[in-house]
């Protein structure tokens, strides 16, 4: 897909007309193959019944009754395979039989019989562990897997694109997420809005071309018009002083956001414009008035001006990034405002030290090749990382390195992490449902907006690289 800059700003121009006037719409070209079915349909009847019975134990909890524990000993992607690509299934625990079989769910024909021929212990989990193939099944269709020992999986569907009806799905569904009304929360929503803002602007065609598919929910998912409601509930938060609840971490973050989001939508309506320029100023007076008396918040302090930097290139800013990046010694991926802080002074088109940019390029892509290491260690499922946040944050990185340094390492280590997201995993877990949408499991719990900035992000970045993959 080739990016288009221009229709772009048309989109954005429009959306922000419409977002003022109470009602939001996009409209783009057609530059990719995008499914012609909406993901906010209904999911199979499996899925439903799932829900059913997770609501139907939910009811039981409320009355001090209780349901055994029973979890599925087969593991599939259950938000779908796309038909070309590889299929896996996991078995868990060492008693299932020799054979499975793929069973089409419309008419019970076995389409693929496979065999299991070894197991393995999962050096992370310890749970023993086998993983088979049925990439040779392509007829799109719903199916499920079965063996005469432990049963059935849950149903999975394969079609031609599985992946961008995903996509759309996790675009419909941008909102998903919690809006705490707290210090934490005011930094998830910044940083969700960072990480959109930039994939807005790195993969603008393939939003426009997924709007084309989305038909009339396009009205209520338009990414522009969502960010834009998120900018004005930060906005509500601030308080008389120029802080968002005093907090020196939060304030910086919103700090830094208005002026990313002034940079990237201030240039097409001067109101806007002026609305987060100000805000902005006022967040970074307060920053300026307080103490900056530890690590934590230099680090806030840097992310603050160095977005103030990419948006006014006043020298002030510089001074204070230039010398927070000097004498900073530990990992650029670990605290989250020294990430997206450095991710911002990497993209930036002035007043920054080339050098410094090397030097962190370079311990970036340090980190993206351990990661690459440890996924080709992990045999199983090619992640190396089983906790769900983490996870996103390592695919995170990979992605936006991705775009620096293309690897089609990395896409395959964020395929395999969407698939076990998806339920191919060690527990059999769905947390992403097939309609992109978070399931209530323990893991999602505090599931945020920036969770749905990364996945959205990540997603977007491997199906723009799959498809540049198909056409080489």
């Amino acid at each position: 897909m080739k990016k288009n800059r221009s229709s772009v700003g048309i989109c954005l121009i429009l959306s922000i007309i419409v977002l003022l006037s109470a009602c939001g719409s996009t409209s783009g070209s057609d530059q990719t193959n995008m499914p012609d079915v909406s993901p906010s349909q209904e999911t199979e009847s499996g899925d439903s019944s799932v829900v059913r019975d997770e609501a139907y134990a939910t009811n039981l909890k409320s009355h001090g009754i209780e349901l055994p524990v029973s979890r599925t000993k087969i593991s599939v992607n259950q938000s779908g395979y796309n038909a070309s690509r590889e299929k896996r299934v996991i078995f868990l625990g060492n008693t299932y039989g020799d054979t499975f079989r793929v069973v089409r769910s419309a008419d019970k024909k076995v389409v693929y019989v496979g065999r299991i021929d070894t197991s393995e212990t999962d050096s992370l989990s310890g749970q023993t562990l086998s993983i088979c193939d049925f990439s040779q099944v392509t007829e799109p269709g719903s199916y499920y897997i079965e063996t005469d020992i432990i049963g059935q999986s849950y149903p999975f569907k394969i079609t031609e694109d599985a992946y961008e009806k995903l996509f759309l799905g996790l675009l419909t569904n941008i909102s998903d997420a919690r809006l705490e009304e707290s210090p934490k929360g005011v930094c998830d929503v910044s940083f969700g809005m960072h990480i959109l803002m930039y994939s807005l602007q790195k993969n603008g065609a393939l939003y426009e071309e997924a709007y084309t598919y989305l038909g009339d929910a396009a009205a209520d998912s338009d990414m522009v018009a969502r960010l834009l409601y998120m900018a004005q509930w930060l906005l509500t938060k601030q308080g008389e002083d120029g802080s968002l609840y005093g907090d020196y971490e939060a304030t910086a973050a919103f700090c830094g956001i208005m002026a990313m989001g002034r940079n990237t939508f201030g240039k097409y309506e001067a109101t806007v414009s002026k609305e987060l320029e100000d805000a902005a100023e006022r967040a970074w007076q307060w920053l300026a008035g307080n103490e900056c008396d530890s690590d934590t918040k230099k680090a806030a302090r840097f992310y603050a001006a160095v977005q103030l930097l990419n948006s006014t290139g006043t020298g002030e800013y510089r001074k204070i990034a230039d010398e927070f990046l000097a004498e900073y010694d530990g990992s650029y991926t670990e605290e989250r405002f020294v990430f997206y802080g450095v991710w911002v002074y990497l993209n930036a088109e002035r007043n920054i030290d080339r050098d410094m940019c090397t030097h962190i390029m370079l311990c970036l892509v340090d980190e993206t090749e351990q990661i690459s290491i440890e996924a080709e260690n992990d045999g199983i499922f090619g992640i190396g990382e089983r906790t769900l946040e983490a996870n996103l944050r390592r695919i995170l990185l990979l992605s936006f390195i991705n775009y620096i340094t293309p690897n089609k390492e990395y896409t395959l280590i964020v395929e395999n992490s969407i698939q076990y997201i998806g339920g191919l995993n060690e527990t059999g877990e769905c947390y992403i449902s097939e309609n992109g949408s978070w399931r209530d499991t323990d893991a999602a719990l505090e599931r945020n907006f920036e969770w749905n900035g990364i996945v959205l992000f990540c997603f977007g970045d491997m199906l723009k690289n799959i498809n540049d993959m198909a056409e080489e």
